[in-house]
C-alpha cells in the first residue's frame, strides 16, 4: 500500500513540475488602452473604435450562443480629449508644477497621464510645451507633431498646435520654419 502512494505522489509531483516548466512564455499579455470608445451594437458586437486611423474595429461578443465575429470598418467619431478625471487631474497637476519649476515633476505626471490616455492630444501638448521650455527642441516638435495628428479634425486644436510648432521652431533657430507653421495656423 504504501508503494503505491509513494508511486502517486511520485507521479503528482512529476506532472506538477512538468506542468510549471512547459509554460507560455512566448505569450504576450492582454494591455488595455483605455483611449480607446467601446459601444455594442444591437446583435452583440462590440465594436472598439480606433480614434488614431479613424476606423473602428469589431471585436467578438459572447451573446450567450457562442462568439460573433464580424469584420467591417466605419467612421470613428471625434474623440472626446481628456475626459479621464485621472487625466484632468494629472493635466491640471502638471500645470501648477511647470509653474513652480518644477520640471522633472511635471513630466513624471504627463508620462503617466501618457500611459493612461496614448491617444489624448492634450498631453501632447503639455509635453511639447514642457520640452520646449527645458529648451529640448527636437523632442518638442515631435511631441507637438504627434499631438497634431491626433488632434485631427479638431480645428482650434490642431491651430494650437502650429502655433505651439511656430514658438518652438523660432526658439529654436529655425525661422524659415517657424513662418511655415504660422502659415498653417492661420488656416484654421
Amino acid at each position: 500500500m504504501s508503494k503505491v502512494i509513494t508511486t502517486g505522489c511520485g507521479l503528482l509531483l512529476t506532472s506538477l513540475l512538468a506542468g510549471c516548466m512547459g509554460g507560455n512564455a512566448n505569450i504576450n499579455p492582454i494591455v488595455e488602452d483605455r483611449s480607446v470608445s467601446r459601444s455594442t451594437t444591437a446583435n452583440g458586437v462590440m465594436i472598439d473604435q480606433n480614434v488614431s486611423s479613424g476606423t473602428a474595429v469589431t471585436t467578438p461578443v459572447d451573446t450567450g450562443q457562442g462568439f460573433t465575429v464580424v469584420n467591417r470598418q466605419v467612421a470613428a467619431p471625434t474623440p472626446v480629449s481628456s475626459s479621464n478625471p485621472a487625466v484632468i487631474a494629472l493635466l491640471q497637476g502638471a500645470v501648477e508644477q511647470q509653474k513652480q519649476g518644477e520640471f522633472s515633476a511635471a513630466q513624471s505626471s504627463l508620462e503617466r497621464a501618457q500611459r493612461i490616455a496614448p491617444r489624448d492630444p492634450h498631453v501632447y501638448m503639455q509635453l511639447a510645451d514642457l520640452r520646449r521650455q527645458q529648451g529640448q527642441y527636437l523632442q518638442a516638435e515631435q511631441f507637438a507633431l504627434k499631438g497634431l495628428t491626433l488632434a485631427r479634425g479638431q480645428s482650434a486644436l490642431e491651430r494650437k498646435f502650429w502655433i505651439l510648432i511656430a514658438d518652438i521652431r523660432s526658439e529654436g533657430g529655425d525661422h524659415s520654419g517657424a513662418a511655415a507653421a504660422r502659415d498653417k495656423a492661420r488656416l484654421y
